[in-house]
């Protein structure tokens, strides 16, 4: 097979937060709280403002559950916006990234010393799709995006990640707006 349907969706601005960083924000042994589950987590109800050197960003979505390390998923315009220079990097390679203030809606805050990126564009693939698409782990593949509206692209530099119950490709909102991706977009992933 040289080419896979796949949902594509679109990820905003959000935060991963360590447990001892949520206890920071919200207090000793908080757990978040669950407002809408979604693939391998949950979106929490509490919302935390990022203040970057230039400007702040108010209501932030955090994702659940607690990780290992704080992370905050930025898009370019997002970072140029809050005065930070992150590097497009895959989920959990926090190395040399900068920081940033983050305040929950209590007031209490924390500075991280790493954490912000802007995530690089991925493919999660079910086992079953990555093996019938003839992909492995981490290859590099490309997907087209064509909703109709004059705006068809193709995404070089998309990062195949295998397992989970759903192949989806995930991109960022700058992304997403470049290619009138909406709520139920589809797109091609095809081999390089």
């Amino acid at each position: 097979m040289s080419e896979l349907k796949v949902n594509v969706e679109v990820s905003a601005r959000h935060v991963h937060l360590s447990q001892a960083d949520v206890e920071k924000l919200f207090g000793e042994g908080y757990e978040l709280k669950v407002k809408k589950d979604i693939a391998g987590g949950f979106v929490a109800e509490e919302r935390v403002t990022l203040v970057g050197p230039k400007r702040s960003m108010e209501r932030v979505a955090i994702l659940g559950p607690a990780r290992k390390a704080t992370q905050i998923e930025l898009a370019a315009t997002d970072a140029r916006s809050l005065g930070v220079n992150p590097p497009i990097r895959l989920s959990g390679h926090l190395e040399d990234t900068p920081g940033i203030k983050i305040v929950a809606e209590n007031g209490n805050e924390i500075t991280t010393d790493a954490g912000c990126i802007i995530a690089q564009r991925h493919a999660h693939l079910t086992e079953e799709d990555a093996k019938n698409f003839g992909v492995e782990q981490n290859e590099v593949i490309q997907l087209h995006i064509d909703t109709g509206l004059g705006r068809a692209l193709t995404f070089d530099d998309v990062i195949v990640r295998i397992g989970g119950p759903c192949s989806v490709v995930h991109l960022d909102t700058d992304e997403g707006n470049a290619a009138c991706v909406g709520k139920a977009c589809e797109g091609v992933c095809l081999k390089k």
